[in-house]
């Protein structure tokens, strides 16, 4: 697996529906070059947190509708391209990245995931609005956008 970019499930939960981060990450998109890898991990988070967002009243039903079919649309097209995952190799380097980083920060096991993922798919840009992912991908010596 071998991407430019790694958008984390924040960025892609954007991408999805309209909130606050929509426009930026809808701008980001409109200049990639490259498909995004898409994992297991982003397709139940992403999938998972709009059909939250649906049941909290965020977004409708058609919202939700459209906000899937979009996904896999996207899938088809290869603008998010599915990757098959080393998860031990993912698992070793999210817990080499909690030694690290996590005594002097402190981080959730999902944003050690999420940039293991990143460092392992051979990303050197980071996509993400998640302020915690954001410093540590940085930390890490990836390109952090938007």
């Amino acid at each position: 697996m071998s991407a430019r970019a790694y958008a984390d499930s924040s960025f892609l939960v954007s991408l999805y529906r309209a909130d606050a981060n929509h426009e930026a990450a809808r701008d980001e998109m409109a200049q990639a070059t490259d498909p995004l890898p898409f994992t297991p991990l982003h397709r139940i988070e992403l999938r998972n947190a709009l059909r939250n967002a649906h049941s909290f009243g965020q977004i409708s039903d058609k919202e939700l509708r459209l906000a899937l079919r979009q996904i896999e649309d996207d899938l088809r097209e290869g603008l998010l391209v599915h990757v098959s995952i080393n998860w031990t190799d993912v698992c070793h380097r999210g817990d080499k990245l909690s030694e690290k980083y996590a005594a002097k920060e402190g981080q959730r096991t999902i944003d050690l995931l999420h940039v293991a993922l990143a460092i392992e798919s051979g990303a050197k840009t980071f996509l993400s609005f998640d302020n915690r992912q954001r410093k540590l991908a940085k930390a890490i010596g990836l390109t952090v956008r938007p």
